[in-house]
């Protein structure tokens, strides 16, 4: 039995594998922009070429509505023009001073000058909701809030006031 004594031809090797990857590598590309250029064609295709039927059909029933009705819109629009605004649905400036209270597990002082042009009572301390003991611990306060009432002042830096030489 014959063998083969000679040496591997390393060169032929390594350019075959080199060429098998940068194949590989092209075939991979190519599949890719391939599919991706398929999957856009298809999306336009179901999304941008397809029309909305419903939304059209539901359109055209409001616009029907508002010019068909009792009223149509044009002519109360004229009308709301001449005539102006009813009182009764006038806009006003809201009393409400609830949202400038904060959250009941955060709660915020009310600001003195919106306290002293609101001509209801002022909310006491004692009048605001407790925080509910059976929810667990406390919450921990915002970085920068205090629990303690506002002196008016600015707020000090973290770590307190510095002493400059």
């Amino acid at each position: 039995m014959a063998t083969d004594k000679s040496e591997p031809r390393i060169g032929l090797i390594v350019r075959v594998g080199i060429f098998a990857a940068v194949l590989l590598m092209v075939v991979r590309g190519a599949l890719a922009a391939y599919f991706d250029e398929i999957t856009q064609a298809e999306e336009h295709r179901k999304i941008v070429e397809a029309k909305p039927e419903a939304l059209l059909s539901l359109r055209s029933d409001e616009q029907k509505r508002l010019t068909e009705g009792r009223l149509p819109i044009v002519q109360a629009m004229h009308e709301l023009a001449a005539k102006g605004r009813s009182p009764d649905i006038a806009p006003v400036e809201s009393r409400d001073l609830s949202p400038l209270q904060g959250w009941s597990r955060m709660p915020a002082p009310v600001p003195a000058p919106m306290m002293a042009a609101s001509s209801a009572p002022a909310p006491s301390a004692s009048s605001a909701p407790a925080p509910s003991t059976s929810a667990g611990p406390a919450a921990p306060t915002a970085p920068g809030r205090s629990t303690r009432p506002s002196t008016g002042g600015s707020p000090s830096p973290p770590g307190g006031p510095k002493n400059k030489p």
